[in-house]
């Protein structure tokens, strides 16, 4: 039993701990209805960036409603420190089924792919950019459900938007050039972030070799990404296509939507044993979806 104490809920044990606060089992104390609960710990609390951080991504995740991504039912006014109430959801993050398999089994890793696909293409409709995609933000149960989860950085597409000024933020290992270079993110932001985690779900390793940030950050700005195939002769000539087009550097020459990559691997996974091609076809893409036609304005 937690000493935790937050007037009505019984909260029954520490799920997880972050460097900003941590999440935890419990049951509402009117009706024991499973939830979890996410706080941020004295210090975290004590700052208003933080508090302001905390309350957007509230304000954020309860107005969305997708299968696939987390769902926030509110803030806990009665919270002695920040809180939020989410659903409870029993699994482990990608990362975990990454060190405990690596790679993972080429249909599991395909089908938490498509699903997390979908929760992005749903997220990117409604214009907001997760800036923050990486294996530990992705949960999974033993069905291979799965829930996108942190949008503690995310950013709503705005008019606004386009005069913020730009600070270094993600994490350096899925992090985009133009993040690197406080450059201002967009939808194809996010899908360099996917290419980077799927690349480590399906090749076993990540798509860059560094000893420190510094020497990430140079490598997503420079390096050469070796194909999946090389590390991983399971990988279908057509995903490792996929996944270095998501890693392109420059933003333009990768997918420009997530309804882009879905089509192409809806595409390639219906046809008999994953044929097996050098070159995934552009052609027969499918209409713009809001999210493009919303980047295509910029």
């Amino acid at each position: 039993m937690s000493s935790l104490f937050i007037q009505g809920y019984i909260i029954e044990k520490l799920i997880k701990q972050g460097g900003f606060g941590a999440v935890y089992l419990a049951k509402k104390a009117v009706d024991r209805q499973v939830v979890a609960i996410k706080i941020l710990n004295t210090e975290a609390a004590s700052t208003l960036k933080a508090q302001m951080q905390f309350s957007y991504e509230v304000s954020l995740l309860s107005k969305l409603n997708h299968p696939y991504i987390v769902k926030v039912y509110g803030k806990i006014s009665q919270s002695p420190k920040p809180a939020m109430e989410m659903e409870y959801f029993e699994s482990e993050t990608l990362k975990t089924l990454i060190l405990q398999k690596s790679p993972l089994i080429m249909e599991k890793g395909i089908g938490i792919f498509r699903k997390v696909l979908e929760a992005m293409k749903y997220l990117h409709s409604k214009k907001i950019i997760h800036k923050d995609l990486k294996p530990e933000n992705i949960l999974v149960n033993s069905q291979g459900d799965v829930r996108l989860i942190d949008l503690s950085i995310a950013e709503k597409v705005s008019f606004l938007s386009y005069f913020r000024k730009r600070t270094r933020e993600g994490t350096p290992l899925y992090m985009a050039p133009e993040q690197i270079q406080r450059k201002r993110p967009d939808y194809r932001t996010d899908i360099f972030a996917l290419g980077a985690t799927f690349y480590e779900v399906f090749s076993g390793r990540s798509h860059i070799k560094a000893n420190s940030d510094k020497a990430v950050l140079q490598q997503q700005l420079k390096g050469i990404i070796p194909k999946m195939r090389q590390i991983n002769k399971q990988v279908p000539y057509q995903l490792d296509n996929m996944i270095l087009r998501m890693l392109k550097k420059s933003p333009s020459e990768r997918y420009q939507s997530m309804a882009e990559v879905l089509f192409d691997l809806n595409k390639f996974t219906t046809q008999d044993a994953f044929i097996k091609a050098d070159n995934i076809s552009a052609e027969n893409t499918p209409e713009e979806s809001p999210e493009k036609q919303e980047d295509s304005e910029k």
